[in-house]
Parts: C-alpha cells; structure tokens; sequence
C-alpha cells in the first residue's frame, strides 16, 4: 500500500515534467478506437442468369451496430508506417414483406430470414511528409499516402435450414493526403486522413478526421468522424458498404 501511494504521488510529478510529445523524429505506438458508424448496404448478385439485389436494412432487417478499430505505428522523421485492422460483423433476423433473390436462391415472402454481414479491414499504410514546420507553439505537417487495405468480406442468408453464402476479398491500393496541426507542443491536436481509389466499378474512399488531447506524456485521448464508402464488383457479387459515424479513442505512444 505504502509504494502504491508513492507511485500516486511520484508518477504525475514525472510526467509534468516530461514534454507531452515524442523524441523528435522517433515515435512509436497503437492506437485503440470504438466506433458509432451508421450502416447503408447493398448487394447485387447474377448465377445462372438469376440476379437478385437487396439493401440489408429494410429488406433484411440488419441494425446497426459499434465495434472496436485499432491501429500500430511508427514515424521515422517525415515518414510514418501504419497497419490498421477493423472487423466489421452485422447480423439482421426479419420476416420477408417480399421476396429477395440472393446467390441464384429465392427467399420468399413471410418466411424468417437470419442474414450476417461480416467484413475484415486489414490497412497497410505509408505517409510521408512534404512539410513538417515547427514553429514557436504550433507544429504543422502536411503529408502524402500510400496505402493498401485488404479486404474480406462475407454474407450469408439462412432460412429454414438451408444458408446460401458469398463471399468477396481483393486487396485494395489506394492514395492519399494527410495533414495535421498541433498546439502547446502538440499537447492538442487536430488531424485527418483521406484515401481512395476508382477502378472498373469499383471504388473505396476513406476518411479520419479526430482531436486529441495528451493528459500526460505518451497518452492522448481522441474523439472523431470516420467514413469507409466501398463498392466491389467482383465476378457474379457486386457489393456496396458505407460506413460513417463518430467515435472515441485513446492512444499509447513513446
């Protein structure tokens, strides 16, 4: 007991006087967020000349649904490497108003349809920053980005015992810009990122945007908006998936 009152009182001493950012051109961490996104999603298949379409919520009954995201870094002066990971799982249960065709299969009307959607986002990203000023009590840095997300997804309907399923996966690269503007030696922070790409159909445009505030060295806590917009057409599925919403976050850093 008598350490741990020690601890209490030694450990804010040290970090008021620690500065509340890291080594200059070295930093290193993770970063841990839950997110509070709105769903919109549609899904379009073709077998054997069949094509069906449903959107998951009103034909579906899919609901919304806050989940954990997470990322590691590591900056090295200008340039910042990423790897992200975000699991996406939505599941709906409703009896059909009409029919839906999905994977060459009918389900039809007033039959209970148990439906999941579930989408893993692995990120792989490098920033690199064309200006990085540091002026008196303002850091400034506006940076360029390359970036490849990996993305596996999965729907499956069930009724009545039989499951028809889908799946999609395809890496996905991607370009962008990021920019950032720091106060009282980056104590307060705002940031954001943006990345996207268009091709045959397809298309995923991503965007952060987020505050932080480090109560003590190599912590922050965060609040923020994200937005993930992808479209895959891949052989006899064409999928559509938005997600936007706001969430909160903390980060651990040296």
């Amino acid at each position: 007991m008598r350490r741990a009152l020690i601890l209490l009182v030694v450990l804010p001493l040290v970090a008021t006087a620690v500065p509340a950012f890291a080594l200059p051109g070295f930093e290193a961490g993770a970063r841990g967020m839950y997110w509070f996104p709105d769903l919109t999603a549609n899904v379009k298949t073709t077998v054997s000349g069949v094509t069906g379409e449903f959107d998951a919520k009103t034909d579906l009954g899919v609901g919304d649904k806050d989940f954990p995201s997470g990322e590691a870094f590591v900056r090295l002066g200008n340039f910042h490497f990423r790897v992200g990971y975000t699991p996406v799982k939505f599941s709906g249960d409703k009896t059909l108003t009409d029919n839906v065709v999905f994977n060459g299969r009918t389900f039809s009307a007033s039959s209970r349809v148990i439906t999941h959607l579930d989408l893993k986002m692995l990120d792989g990203e490098l920033q690199f920053d064309v200006l990085r000023p540091d002026l008196v009590a303002v850091s400034v840095n506006l940076g360029l980005i390359l970036k490849v997300k990996y993305v596996d997804g999965k729907v499956d309907l069930e009724s009545s015992g039989v499951t028809e399923k889908k799946d999609f996966k395809a890496p996905i690269p991607m370009v962008g810009l990021a920019a950032g503007v720091g106060f009282l030696k980056n104590m307060v922070r705002v940031d954001a990122r943006a990345a996207g790409v268009a091709y045959g159909g397809n298309h995923l445009y991503e965007g952060d945007a987020f505050a932080s505030f480090a109560p003590f060295p190599f912590f922050r806590v965060q609040g923020g908006y994200r937005l993930i917009d992808l479209k895959i057409d891949e052989d006899d599925i064409v999928a559509k998936l938005k997600l936007k919403g706001p969430y909160v976050g903390a980060q651990l850093s040296f």
